[in-house]
């Protein structure tokens, strides 16, 4: 796992390249510490920083041919090089142990195509000396940032933004109206996009051809195919744990170091932890933090998993102090606006973990695959209460909004998921691309100005008939990689450890996504195709659970430090699209205990955080 960086500017100086390389990977340090490394030519610079967890001795980057025509630095890992390595054997004479070299030696042998044979996680940059050629490519979910600008005769990119910025300090950092309208409408830029003028993002499951006379040539190298599975419930479930169960094992398999795992003592985690434990490999560690405010804290179920698993188990609470000191240091890391709130524990976890291992297995993808979310069951429920009579519905709405919306978690509150549900109601219908962010009318206070943003994301299918279905395939295209992946992403590598999700394995989901949508439901509950397939293998209680999700509490935190920090910024001269009158107002109404308008001011406060610097 790496940050990864390069950089061709032929009008300035080799120096000059030097040293905005350098500046680029020292703030890429902490995607990793172990080991700093560059390559500069007659008009270009690559450069790596290192966390080493396959091949600790070998490895090192940028790695060249040994021609001298090749130069690839590469972020990631992929599970099956052992595999590729042996079929490459007799083309290929491999110099160490690593994924690198495997990555290399198929990509100089076999071209651009074997991207498709991997499997993995990886963002790259292959170099051609010769031509002045460069292949970009990310992996086919999203788990493995890389940004990119071209400026002139000037293209760089990085692994992260604020490295991207130092690459080229000779353009200014601009906001992209059609970006930040998207970041308030959803949370996030959308695929492909950013919130900074000029700069993209080489697109999941994607390869980027940039050749020397200036042409561009993307390619969609993987599209699942969704042709309807036509085996049973019973042979999907036995299908499901036996892919589960490999794509554990792979992910524990590739690697050097001690692979540790997240547990919240939910569904997700606890099923990967499970199969974790059972693998034969010694004692999981697993870990997790809570906070004090008990609608937001999983440490008890987690604790109570950790125990009949068997796991070595290390739990924290996450203070007020430790998430106001990292909130704004984490924001300004993203080098963009950043919605999610659970950022900050997602971070702190990653804190407690990154003292005992260097991998972590987490439950990411689950949810999108297996229908774990809320809004699919409110989606359903939206379906049923339209049948009602229109003065039935009139009815039950006034008296729920009648009522103060409680700032607590939607998991232990009936009164916040009945004002969440009368909000959802009142949306109406619209193609949906993501989870919105933020109601209407809230939009329409906080930001009245806002432009339009980027049109729908291209899909590798058809448009589907079924809502809850085309639900599923969104977010599986935009929230999974623009919000999850990317959240886990930051938060991981700003402490040096590294994510694997054995949800997102590729057999996996090709499978899972061609399943009817209606196996994932029973009534009100989703992953009801997960539960048959783990019954008997994770304990019990978390199917009684409740889905919670790694929130934060920021309506807490609004009353007090978050708030104060929040007025602080929009007495500012600078607010850009926020308005100042709708912002306090909202301010004002959340302290008082009116409503719950913690995410429209999360959504201000990050904004403000990154116009800020």
């Amino acid at each position: 796992m790496c940050g990864i960086a390069f950089l061709r500017a032929p009008a300035i100086s080799p120096g000059e390249r030097r040293e905005r390389m350098g500046a680029a990977l020292q703030r890429l340090k902490h995607r990793g510490p172990d080991e700093t490394g560059s390559y500069a030519g007659d008009d270009f610079v690559a450069g790596q920083t290192r966390l080493a967890i396959i091949d600790l001795k070998g490895g090192h980057q940028p790695m060249r041919d040994p021609a001298g025509r090749w130069v690839l630095v590469f972020n990631g890992e992929i599970y099956n090089y052992r595999q590729l390595r042996a079929q490459l054997t007799g083309r290929w004479s491999f110099r160490d142990d690593s994924d690198t070299e495997v990555l290399l030696a198929g990509l100089i042998t076999e071209g651009p195509g074997f991207v498709e044979r991997l499997d993995g996680m990886w963002a790259f940059v292959l170099h051609d000396v010769a031509s002045g050629d460069l292949l970009l490519s990310r992996d086919r979910f999203g788990k493995k940032p890389l940004y990119y600008r071209r400026h002139g005769a000037t293209f760089a990119c990085a692994s992260e933004l604020p490295a991207l910025a130092v690459l080229t300090p000779d353009v200014a950092v601009t906001e992209d109206a059609a970006g930040i309208a998207d970041y308030f409408r959803y949370g996030y830029a959308l695929p492909g996009k950013t919130c900074v003028a000029g700069v993209s993002e080489v697109l999941p499951a994607h390869t980027l051809w940039l050749r020397a006379d200036g042409s561009t040539v993307e390619t969609r190298y993987w599209a699942p195919s969704v042709e309807p599975w036509t085996g049973s419930f019973d042979e999907a479930a036995e299908q499901v744990r036996e892919l589960l169960t490999e794509a554990v094992h792979r992910r524990q398999l590739a690697s050097d170091v001690e692979v540790g795992a997240f547990l919240s003592g939910g569904v997700d985690s606890t099923t990967v932890c499970a199969l974790a434990q059972n693998a034969g490999f010694g004692k999981l560690r697993t870990f997790t933090a809570g906070f004090a405010e008990a609608t937001f804290d999983e440490r008890e179920p987690a604790a109570r998993a950790a125990a009949e698993l068997g796991t070595l188990h290390t739990a924290e609470e996450i203070k007020p102090e430790m998430a106001a000191a990292l909130a704004t240091a984490l924001l300004r890391r993203m080098g963009q606006p950043f919605g999610d709130s659970s950022l900050v524990p997602t971070a702190l976890v990653a804190s407690v973990a990154a003292k005992h291992v260097k991998v972590v297995l987490t439950g990411d993808g689950s949810d999108e695959i297996f229908g774990g979310y809320a809004r699919y069951m409110g989606r359903l429920l939206r379906q049923r209460y339209h049948r009602l009579p229109a003065s039935l519905r009139s009815i039950v709405e006034r008296g729920v909004l009648a009522t103060s919306e409680p700032y607590a978690h939607h998991s232990g509150s009936l009164l916040k998921r009945a004002h969440l549900f009368v909000q959802h109601v009142r949306e109406g219908r619209e193609t949906y691309i993501g989870p919105p962010a933020i109601r209407k009318e809230m939009l329409a206070q906080l930001v009245p100005g806002l432009g339009d943003g980027n049109p729908m994301p291209d899909r590798p299918w058809p448009d589907d008939p079924h809502e809850l279905r085309h639900m599923l395939l969104m977010d599986c295209l935009v929230y999974l990689p623009q919000d999850i992946l990317q959240k886990v992403d930051r938060a991981t590598m700003m402490y040096s450890l590294e994510a694997r999700s054995p949800f997102l394995d590729k057999a996996l989901f090709e499978f899972a996504i061609r399943l009817p949508w209606q196996w994932h439901f029973s009534g009100m509950k989703g992953k009801r195709l997960l539960h048959a397939a783990m019954r008997g293998r994770v304990p019990d209680f978390i199917w009684g659970r409740r889905k919670q999700g790694f929130a934060s509490p920021v309506s807490h935190w609004l009353r007090n430090w978050l708030g104060d920090d929040l007025l602080a910024m929009a007495n500012s001269e600078d607010t850009g699209v926020v308005d100042v009158a709708g912002l306090h107002a909202l301010l004002r109404e959340h302290r008082a205990g009116h409503a719950d308008h913690s995410q429209p001011l999360w959504l201000a406060y990050t904004y403000l955080c990154w116009r800020a610097g």
